[in-house]
């Protein structure tokens, strides 16, 4: 099983930190995760991405490209910053404007669509979580995720309770990794 995770938090010991770890623990298989550490560019809207496959920007996304379509597994993880998700996650979604234009644009069928998608939030303000939602779904459509996503775990209360602390999310999400884990062992069995 393979699993593919953007991060969009820049802080390594934070609340989104700890989902991702409790994740982590649980799941299965191979995972690459990209971090704000690993210097992924923005989108710069040269459109060449509307006539030719791929990305003209070249850095680290040239190696994620083929891993997304090989993937089982494709997770967001991001802190809510003014009711969004995380800047620098939307630098990383924003290089998938490559599937985008590949399907609508180019009308490729792109192999590796169908995959199972999990969404990581944690922020301060439980109100806030919707609008950030609601863009993570785009993206993770974009990037082949089945609708409706698998799992959508929130901790949004971090000022009082940070995510280390909140047992429910953190249990959500091991579980969301056990059930990525059973459906990948069910596949197994079926093509065996």
């Amino acid at each position: 099983m393979r699993t593919l995770i953007l991060n969009g938090s820049p802080r390594k010991n934070g609340d989104t930190a700890a989902l991702v770890e409790a994740f982590c623990q649980e799941l299965e298989g191979e995972v690459r995760m990209l971090t704000p550490d690993d210097g992924i560019l923005p989108c710069s809207d040269c459109r060449r991405c509307k006539v030719l496959p791929g990305c003209s920007i070249q850095d680290k996304m040239q190696d994620i490209y083929p891993y997304l379509t090989e993937c089982d597994n494709v997770v967001l993880a991001s802190p809510v910053w003014f009711s969004s998700l995380s800047g620098p996650l939307l630098t990383m979604a924003s290089r998938m404007q490559t599937l985008f234009c590949a399907r609508f644009f180019r009308r490729e069928n792109l192999p590796g669509l169908e995959k199972n998608g999990v969404l990581l939030l944690v922020g301060a303000q439980p109100e806030t979580a919707e609008n950030a939602a609601r863009s993570a779904r785009t993206i993770l459509r974009t990037m082949g995720a089945r609708r409706p996503l698998l799992r959508e775990v929130y901790s949004m209360d971090t000022d009082r309770l940070p995510a280390r602390q909140d047992a429910k999310a953190l249990g959500e999400a091991r579980e969301a990794a056990a059930l990525l884990n059973r459906l990948h062992e069910g596949k197994q069995k079926k093509e065996n």
